[in-house]
């Protein structure tokens, strides 16, 4: 059984990951027909995808994998708020600014390096 705390933070990771890929705007019934044309398992409901949404319930590990995939996405970092190959935490915001840095074109990638490297000094 998940705590309420666990189901909260899952959906605060599922949303920051919707958001990141640009599908924040979509219903719940949009978001679970897509999700179900990737899904090789059993079709999830409108209603479903709400109560992840919501913080209701956690989806099965299956689910969670295909949404990872869909979301581009760690399945580790949406289901446990962390990274795989970590041995400490990430936070959320770290998990949103290195998915934000990873849409940036490569310029804006180096520019934004020089930036934080001159900080440093």
């Amino acid at each position: 059984m998940h705590t309420e705390q666990e189901k909260t933070d899952f959906s605060l990771r599922l949303q920051t990951a919707l958001k990141l890929a640009g599908l924040s705007s979509l219903s719940n019934a949009n978001l679970a027909n897509r999700f179900n044309l990737r899904h090789p398992n059993q079709p999830v409901s409108t209603q479903a995808f709400h109560y992840w949404l919501v913080g209701r319930s956690i989806p099965t590990p299956d689910k969670i994998d295909t949404l990872a995939k869909w979301l581009n996405t760690s399945a580790d970092w949406l289901r446990y708020g962390r990274a795989d190959s970590e041995t400490g935490q990430i936070s959320d915001e770290e998990m949103l600014l290195l998915n934000y840095f990873r849409q940036l074109p490569p310029l804006k990638k180096q520019a934004l390096l020089v930036l934080l490297k001159s900080s440093e000094d």
